[in-house]
């Protein structure tokens, strides 16, 4: 498997992008992190609520307790005394909704932030690299099969920019049918730079 091209210039841009690929990965794992932790610091005013709501109904459940043993008025005493602890049941409800409400807002912010520039990076970074890996490898196994000349120029007389089949010569396809050696190794040159493999690869 070839990871870099073979080609100084190239192969240092490619070290360079992974670099940054990596920096971006660790960047956005981070943020993440921290955008999940920061969400969640806002969960406190739920988790205040649980507890002055807890607080408030074991008060008063105490409270209605201690009064309903009273005789002859125990019993209107501890009425409203429990249905007022329900209501702080109501405000401990609420406290662990909003602290499950932050948990969840938490979880979603925090998977955007790092699934967005991991989609981007795939798309800029990864699947060009995979690309380039693929047809190296496969341009090699091609070469050590008996892979000539003239099927790589051919190739690049098809696919290559024309300012760089120009540069090989003015009219290269007119060159390449009539066989001109030194055109056909420098077109077939031209399709391995590509591949990011020196033409001395060539038989």
């Amino acid at each position: 498997m070839q990871l870099y091209s073979d080609y100084p210039r190239r192969r240092t841009a490619q070290i360079v992008a992974d670099a940054l690929a990596l920096l971006i990965v660790v960047v956005a794992a981070s943020s993440a992190v921290a955008v999940a932790a920061a969400i969640r610091a806002l969960a406190q005013f739920g988790r205040d609520l649980e507890a002055a709501g807890g607080s408030f109904r074991e008060g008063l459940s105490d409270a209605a307790d201690q009064l309903g043993g009273v005789p002859i008025i125990g019993e209107g005493i501890r009425a409203p005394l429990d249905a007022a602890a329900g209501a702080g049941g109501a405000v401990v409800d609420a406290g662990r909704g909003q602290q499950q409400l932050v948990e969840s807002v938490a979880q979603v912010l925090g998977a955007v932030t790092l699934i967005v520039p991991l989609l981007l990076l795939a798309i800029v970074w990864l699947w060009p690299r995979v690309r380039f890996v693929r047809r190296a490898g496969r341009v090699r196994r091609m070469l050590a099969a008996g892979l000539g000349a003239d099927t790589l120029a051919a190739r690049a007389v098809a696919t290559a920019p024309l300012r760089r089949l120009t540069a090989v010569h003015p009219d290269p396809g007119s060159a390449y049918r009539q066989g001109d050696p030194r055109v056909i190794r420098a077109l077939a040159a031209l399709e391995l730079e590509r591949a990011g493999i020196r033409a001395n690869a060539l038989p």
